[in-house]
């Protein structure tokens, strides 16, 4: 039998829910980002708030905080230092700004603001590695400027910005092997690499390294760099295009996997890289698997919720060595929903030849095979292949 998808919780947010962010160092944690826009009021106003929610038991999601109450959030995303480090999260805001908390005990305490000048609505939020001598946060906004800001002992502190984009600026991303390297895209089709090093060292915009606007059919709307596998960078569209590209030439991408809907938001699975989480607006949301050669594919899709009038546009990993464990929130039904699966191959922690008995081991591989239920998911059931390990 293939292993399943299943749902072990779901949750109602007050307000239609767009993020969701899972602590690394506080695994019991995640919070959820909502924004939504008052059309009946005169002028129209955007409201939202972050929810911080705990996952006391593995089927329990329970509301421990709500934060910013009024300000609709864009993105969040949690700084990821060390694991003995108080977690920091950031926000990018309706109003303009970058919020930052840490959380202490069970709750989000302030850690101080920037506001982005002429920003109109920050979209997308970007961390440094954490490897870095101190955080930088980089930032997308409506009006297509960039912003970088600096996290010093005395709060944060607004380093650069620069027009980068025509239109919207939706996607924004850290190149996690060089700090100085930063990727763009927005409603323009422009997939752009920039050099900070020009600005930070005479005040100048930035210096493009690299752009692309032939390949995207339509609006790049998120960038995510592979965290293992150095010059390899996701792009989600709107055109429904999940690419992967070798960040060194951007002339082309080297894979393009179709995923029906889309793609908001891509995130890599830190413990198991070869997965990919992808929130693919009406289409719901689909687990990508990398083989070997580094060929993607669709390994799963969910579409209990955040499809059909609903848009799927908020999803992240939880921290587990074991399960492909996700959250994902989705826009119109306000849901928030955890579910688990287990990964394509078990690979065991180590095989043994009993050297007395000449013992023969046999491993078996799972392959994907096409198959359907009827049951909210799309799944592909597994043909099971025997290895004789001599």
């Amino acid at each position: 039998m293939a292993a399943a998808t299943v749902t072990s919780a779901t949750f109602s947010t007050p307000h239609t829910s767009d993020a969701v962010a899972c602590c690394k160092q506080r695994p019991d944690f995640l919070v959820c980002a909502t924004y939504q826009l008052m059309k009946e009021e005169v002028p129209p106003r955007r409201v939202g708030e972050l929810l911080l929610i705990s996952r006391a038991t593995t089927d329990t999601l329970e509301v421990v905080q709500s934060v910013g109450e009024g300000t609709g959030v864009l993105d969040c995303a949690w700084y990821e230092s060390d694991r003995n480090a108080q977690p920091l999260l950031g926000a990018a805001c309706s109003d303009g700004c970058l919020h930052l908390y840490s959380l202490e005990a069970d709750h989000l305490v302030s850690s101080g603001s920037q506001t982005c000048p002429d920003a109109g609505v920050c979209m997308a939020l970007a961390w440094s590695k954490p490897s870095a001598s101190r955080p930088r946060a980089a930032l997308s906004s409506t009006a297509g400027r960039l912003y970088l800001v600096d996290l010093s002992e005395n709060g944060p502190r607004l380093l650069q910005d620069w027009d980068a984009h025509t239109l919207e600026g939706w996607a924004v991303a850290f190149d996690p092997s060089d700090d100085n390297t930063v990727y763009s895209g927005g409603d323009d089709c422009l997939f752009q690499r920039w050099d900070l090093r020009c600005s930070l060292q005479d005040g100048d915009a930035p210096q493009l390294t690299g752009s692309n606007r032939r390949s995207h059919r339509a609006g790049v709307c998120c960038i995510s760099p592979h965290p293992t596998r150095p010059f390899q960078v996701a792009t989600g569209s709107y055109d429904e295009t999940f690419r992967l590209w070798d960040c060194r030439q951007l002339k082309a991408p080297v894979h393009e996997v179709s995923c029906g809907g889309g793609v908001w938001r891509i995130k890599w699975h830190s413990l198991m890289p070869e997965y990919a989480l992808t929130a693919c607006m009406h289409a719901g949301f689909t687990v990508l698997h990398l083989d070997q050669t580094g060929s993607p594919s669709v390994h799963a899709t969910y579409i209990a919720h955040g499809s059909g009038t609903a848009l799927a546009y908020g999803v992240d990993w939880v921290h587990s060595e074991e399960e492909l464990i996700a959250a994902s929130c989705s826009f119109y039904d306000q849901a928030l929903h955890i579910r688990s699966r287990k990964p394509a191959c078990y690979r065991p922690a180590k095989l043994r030849r009993n050297r007395q008995r000449n013992t023969r081991f046999i491993l078996v591989i799972a392959v994907p095979k096409p198959g359907e239920r009827a049951d909210g998911y799309s799944l592909h059931d597994r043909l099971f292949i025997p290895v004789l390990i001599l």
